[in-house]
């Protein structure tokens, strides 16, 4: 984990913007959400100042959980502003669906986008 997480950091750190893209939610998506968090608590909290403060500006999701159900897939990326894991008024994307049903079109229109560029 703490491989994990300082790898991650440093992938943020070195991109002057930086997204997610998840498939499904729960905790698997929410640890590389944290990262966020965890710069924040290095530099203020534990008085560092290590690495400059980021946020996810841009986000992709695909889960069928809505957030009222009140679990971590259900989470909205506007609801992670809140968190100071996004900001404020970020390009996000939620596509409230099974991954089985869309996935296969994004990969066609992925596809398709590079075999015509």
């Amino acid at each position: 984990m703490e491989k994990d997480s300082a790898e991650l950091i440093k992938l943020v750190t070195d991109a002057p913007r930086f997204g997610i893209f998840s498939v499904g939610g729960g905790v698997p998506r929410n640890n590389t959400q944290n990262v966020a968090p965890l710069i924040e608590i290095i530099n203020d909290r534990m008085g560092y100042e290590l690495y400059p403060f980021r946020r996810y500006d841009m986000a992709v999701r695909i889960a069928p959980d809505q957030m009222w159900y009140g679990h971590l897939s259900g989470c909205t990326y506007s609801e992670n502003e809140s968190w100071r894991k996004a900001v404020k008024n970020g390009t996000y994307v939620e596509i409230m669906a099974d991954a089985t049903q869309v996935w296969p079109f994004l990969v066609k229109y992925v596809m398709d986008k590079m075999n015509n560029d």
